[in-house]
């Protein structure tokens, strides 16, 4: 069985309605739903996989500058903005106002645009601009009434933060450490205790992140209790 990554369904789904879109654009017949389901079946195997390949030989090769740090957020935003201008563009009959590229311009653009514009408008950062956290690579601390020791149990360092009460979105962890692999760190919770809902909302929040993202904590979606997540580099 072929092994399909993370972002497989999406990718499916969004191949899909660009070829309907383009079809509709380019006037031709749209085609039936079986073959349509075969080719978001193959989208969903082969774009995830050539991106995660490509980027592996791209960070291969010494000389060429790192890869931007990219979440699932932009690439949703990224991908609404395209195919919205793919079918606000389009004139039956006639030819297109923007071209394919132009969409993908335009999805690319708001992509990374975006977040960092949220960010100075709203004075704190969106989740369209967080990074993944790296929780899973700690131990001894995530669980414990007064959390104090912490060690990276992954292959690759990690910046470990302690948001106490107060410290939140955009301010990172006044107490972050950068851990290396095997590596252990030592803090101090004072007299404050883990975020437990609902009897302790405002307690301390523990978060890994990959640096340069920085370890901070800002309310739940559903705005009760904190969690921890990694602001971008500053």
């Amino acid at each position: 069985m072929p092994v399909f990554l993370d972002g497989a369904v999406f990718s499916g789904i969004l191949t899909i309605v660009i070829v309907i879109l383009q079809r509709a654009r380019a006037g031709r017949p749209s085609l039936s739903a079986w073959k349509l389901l075969a080719i978001g079946i193959v989208a969903a195997f082969v774009i995830p996989w050539a991106i995660k390949l490509s980027a592996m030989a791209w960070r291969e090769v010494p000389f060429l500058p790192a890869l931007p740090e990219v979440n699932f957020d932009q690439v949703f935003i990224g991908s609404f903005v395209a195919v919205l201008v793919l079918s606000l563009s389009h004139r039956p009959g006639k030819r297109p106002r923007v071209p394919l590229w132009g969409a993908l311009v335009a999805g690319l653009a708001f992509a990374f645009l975006l977040p960092p514009f949220l960010y100075l408008v709203s004075g704190s950062y969106q989740r369209s601009s967080l990074r993944a956290d790296l929780n899973h690579c700690t131990q001894g601390m995530t669980g414990e009434v007064q959390p104090r020791g912490v060690v990276n149990i992954c292959d690759e360092p990690i910046a470990v933060g302690l948001c106490m009460p107060g410290e939140t979105n955009p301010a990172p962890c006044d107490q972050t450490k950068i851990l290396e692999p095997g590596e252990s760190a030592t803090f101090d919770p004072g007299e404050a205790r883990l975020s437990s809902l609902p009897s302790n909302l405002n307690g301390l929040t523990v978060v890994a992140c990959r640096p340069p993202a920085r370890p901070s904590r800002m309310q739940t979606t559903m705005g009760r209790g904190y969690e921890g997540v990694c602001l971008p580099p500053a």
